[in-house]
């Protein structure tokens, strides 16, 4: 990266658990752009499960993002700060390099050929439905409901992998977990 980008604000660090980049990531296939997709391990264990029983009930879950590195989170960032947004603005639906669950390989982002990406829309749809019945079997939870204590705007299509850890792919010890329900 060129320049070091600002830091994010002082309050964030009490609101958002840092995160560090997963180790052992395991190809899921490509996500509905065509790019390699990658989760950790037993989150891509999970997310083929969970998939699988969707198709059978009739719902097709598209990918749209698996684990992110930080490089790829602060090219994400700088892109909004070059498009003149401010910071504050850029925090609320896009988290701070080191600070995103998909850092972890945990978490999920995904769509519905019924309504556009990454918007509220998803929520109107078959997948959301189906996913707020059924993800938690799988070990998923919705991330950022509405009003949620992360100040993160609300994602219905951000789902993380939780089951069996209370610090999912090496949270920073020192940062509380939260429950994300």
């Amino acid at each position: 990266m060129t320049a070091t980008l600002p830091p994010p604000p002082l309050d964030y660090e009490q609101r958002m658990p840092r995160y560090q980049d997963a180790q052992d990531l395991t190809d899921i296939g490509r996500d509905m752009f065509g790019r390699a997709c990658r989760l950790s391990r037993d989150a891509a264990d999970a997310w083929m499960q969970m998939r699988s029983a969707a198709e059978r009930a009739g719902v097709c879950l598209l990918l749209i993002s698996g684990f992110r590195s930080r490089d790829r989170q602060e090219e994400i960032v700088r892109k909004k700060i070059e498009a003149g947004l401010p910071m504050d603005t850029i925090l609320r639906s896009v988290a701070y390099p080191g600070y995103s669950e998909h850092h972890t390989g945990g978490a999920v982002d995904l769509c519905s050929p019924d309504c556009a990406h990454l918007t509220e829309d998803f929520e109107r749809t078959r997948q959301f439905e189906w996913l707020r019945n059924h993800a938690q079997e799988f070990g998923f939870r919705l991330s950022y409901p509405r009003a949620n204590p992360r100040g993160v705007t609300y994602e219905p299509w951000h789902w993380m992998w939780w089951k069996g850890s209370p610090n999912p792919g090496g949270c920073v010890p020192r940062e509380p977990a939260h429950d994300p329900r």
